[in-house]
């Protein structure tokens, strides 16, 4: 299945925000305090490139009779990487939609992921949001 994973420029370049950047806030939707902009952002073991071939080769979407497969999708999940690197919670940014076939098989493949590194601030681990778009 070919897909784009495209990942959100300020999560991936968070190790290069100044310190000020590293404030908890409560997140309203989940009701955690988490860390947006660590000093070290989280990352998937083995890197983006891992990553991306985790997502390629579990990401399986069921073909349904009767209902075209489209040709463009795209997924919007976030979720909680807690200060072990184990994701606790996800959420999809287009709640305003009911979830998609797609959000579910992203989904599926999330909860199954491996520990991530986890962020970092003033050398602590910290729970980290993290944006992760995905577009068929």
């Amino acid at each position: 299945m070919l897909f784009t994973l495209l990942l959100c420029s300020m999560i991936n370049r968070a190790d290069t925000l100044p310190g000020g950047f590293c404030k908890p806030l409560e997140d309203t939707m989940f009701h955690e305090w988490v860390v947006r902009y660590p000093e070290v952002a989280p990352s998937f073991p083995g890197g983006e490139e891992a990553l991306v071939k985790y997502i390629s080769k579990n990401l399986h979407i069921p073909e349904r009779e009767g209902i075209e497969q489209p040709y463009y999708a795209s997924s919007f999940p976030e979720f909680l990487i807690d200060a072990n690197g184990k994701i606790t919670k996800i959420r999809f940014a287009n709640y305003k939609n009911p979830q998609t076939l797609l959000d579910s098989c992203i989904q599926n493949v999330i909860v199954k992921m491996p520990k991530w590194k986890p962020g970092m601030c003033n050398g602590k681990a910290v729970p980290v949001l993290y944006y992760l778009p995905v577009r068929l």
